[in-house]
């Protein structure tokens, strides 16, 4: 591995961790909120981060819109938000280690390999932000540490 792969692999694992540490602090009462009108609730949200890296990963590689489609759809209880996140990572960093082909989406991105991995940890850290808003929106005083 070399010092990007090293590094990407490290600010993943920090969003991973924390974003686990953020699923874990909800509320049973607060899944069904929409701390800002007309967007995702905390539930959509955290199930997004739940399988954001692999959803990323089988759209670089090929992944069809109808195929995505399925797998959104496979419902996530809150109490296995945190197991599916694990699961989500690792898949993400067995095809880091391993290496994958990308293809062009289906909306028409192409992006090599890199690109999507990049595009992955983004992606992660974006929607981790949007979740720390939204329970600190309601009222939760979160004590975490984001970055490293």
């Amino acid at each position: 591995m070399n010092d990007w792969q090293e590094a990407l692999d490290r600010h993943v694992r920090v969003g991973v961790r924390t974003t686990r540490s953020l699923i874990r602090l909800i509320r049973s009462e607060d899944w069904d909120k929409r701390p800002v009108p007309g967007k995702r609730s905390v539930y959509e949200v955290a199930v997004h981060l739940a399988v954001l890296l692999e959803a990323d990963l089988r759209i670089a590689t090929g992944g069809t819109a109808d195929e995505m489609a399925q797998f959104y759809a496979i419902p996530v209880p809150p109490d296995q938000l945190v197991d599916r996140l694990e699961q989500s990572w690792q898949y993400y960093q067995d095809r880091s280690a391993t290496g994958f082909s990308t293809k062009t989406t289906y909306w028409g991105v192409t992006d090599s390999s890199t690109g999507w991995l990049l595009e992955a940890a983004v992606h992660l850290y974006h929607h981790r932000s949007q979740l720390f808003d939204y329970l600190n929106l309601l009222g939760y005083d979160i004590k975490l540490d984001l970055f490293e």
